[in-house]
């Protein structure tokens, strides 16, 4: 998709405009996304296209959201490029007329501003802050990206698994370094030591070295903050060198990848921010919103069922359609951000804790709570995902976004979530 003309640092001329209404007619609302489709980093985005088509099936199969089918008209690939970012968001509002853009995940979300700008609904996957602030902006599980509020999660998960001495692993991107910088600090103040940290390994860089100096540091536990091929090298290199350790992945989360690395992911842990794909089956009838979900995706998109990006793309879609259902039958963008933006418990009908969009473009809803997997082996000797520090089928472990931290006293999760 290009521009019929300007260029991604062109002058802007889009404005928001009262009453408007692009891509809605009497029987259709048309919808875009935009994420990284091809290129290296594909794998860790695209994901997100299938679990907002397989929503809209589901809900079109249903006779859609007052008298209109709600379609994905286009797909827009950013390819991993910056400037390809920017430059399709423009061509999405401006030459396609799409009413909303449900389905953003890319490293590189440069086309933020122009969106909002624009007033366009947007819906997606953050991995920075560009989603803060405007409010029609809508990532799925809140617009914030703090790095800090994860910390005590992490460290729970290292005082739980018995860790001695702590490793943080990371890339030299804000991306990835941040989350375990925000993490070192949280970690010692609760009494969790850190031995070891780099938070500079190149993409595809050798991490001997770090393994060598982790041995010598006596880590026993080691966190990273980098993407699934880097964890399986670092994990390689670590049976390569003899060092058995508890591991923390913040990304991996995948039935095939663990099928694939069984051997490299022995007592790795995994925190959730949604309810775990297993608790399906430890809990049946108890997950319905999950349950739902899985069902759905096997219909409409069994490659991508258990795919965490897909459920990225699953919430976006979920949380679009109940904005504009809410906005009736006459929408138009801002009616429907103005809808969204007074849910102050969104849940995607039973998959996350609530979400308060009242507050969720400037903070954090309060407390932060994950679940956690860890993997293990199953009855057949198969390797499976395990969830670990669950009370029964309350599966959540929060802790507040500030003030003092108790590792062994989590606050309660909040109303509404599921599972309690």
């Amino acid at each position: 998709m290009t521009l019929v003309a300007g260029c991604a640092n062109a002058p802007d001329s889009a404005t928001v405009t009262a009453g408007a209404a692009p891509g809605v007619t009497s029987t259709q609302v048309d919808v875009g996304a935009l994420a990284t489709l091809s290129g290296p980093i594909s794998a860790d985005f695209a994901p997100i296209v299938a679990g907002v088509r397989a929503y809209f099936d589901w809900v079109n199969d249903q006779g859609g959201v007052n008298g209109r089918q709600v379609v994905l008209t286009h797909a827009a690939d950013d390819q991993g490029s910056p400037s390809e970012n920017a430059i399709e968001a423009r061509a999405l509002v401006e030459q396609d007329h799409v009413f909303a853009v449900v389905g953003v995940a890319t490293a590189f979300f440069t086309g933020a501003s122009f969106l909002a700008r624009t007033g366009t609904p947007t819906f997606g996957y953050a991995t920075q802050n560009e989603w803060a602030g405007p409010p029609n902006l809508f990532a799925a599980y809140g617009s914030v990206v703090d790095f800090s509020t994860l910390g005590p999660s992490i460290a729970y998960v290292a005082h739980r698994s018995g860790a001695h001495s702590v490793a943080l692993m990371a890339y030299g991107v804000a991306q990835s370094a941040g989350v375990c910088a925000a993490a070192q600090p949280t970690l010692e103040r609760l009494g969790i030591h850190v031995g070891y940290e780099d938070l500079s390994v190149p993409y595809g860089g050798e991490v001997s070295s770090d393994v060598v100096r982790m041995k010598q540091s006596h880590v026993d536990f080691v966190v990273s903050c980098m993407d699934v091929t880097g964890n399986i090298q670092l994990s390689r290199t670590m049976q390569q060198n003899g060092m058995a350790a508890s591991q923390l992945w913040l990304d991996g989360y995948n039935q095939s990848t663990l099928a694939a690395n069984a051997q490299l992911m022995r007592r790795t842990y995994f925190l959730i921010q949604h309810v775990p794909f297993e608790a399906a089956t430890s809990f049946p009838g108890v997950f319905g919103g999950l349950e739902q979900y899985l069902a759905v995706m096997h219909r409409y998109a069994p490659g991508d069922e258990r795919s965490e990006v897909a459920m990225e793309g699953w919430l976006s879609a979920a949380l679009f359609v109940q904005g504009l259902r809410a906005a009736g039958p006459h929408p138009t963008q801002q009616s429907v951000v103005a809808a969204i933006n007074k849910i102050r418990s969104f849940t995607g009908n039973g998959i996350t804790t609530p979400i308060d969009w009242s507050i969720s473009h400037r903070t954090v809803t309060p407390p932060s709570c994950e679940a956690s997997v860890v993997t293990s082996t199953g009855p057949s000797g198969r390797p499976v995902f395990k969830l670990v520090f669950n009370k029964g089928s309350q599966i959540w472990v929060c802790f507040p976004n500030s003030g003092p931290i108790d590792l062994d006293r989590p606050v309660p999760p909040p109303p509404g979530s599921p599972g309690t």
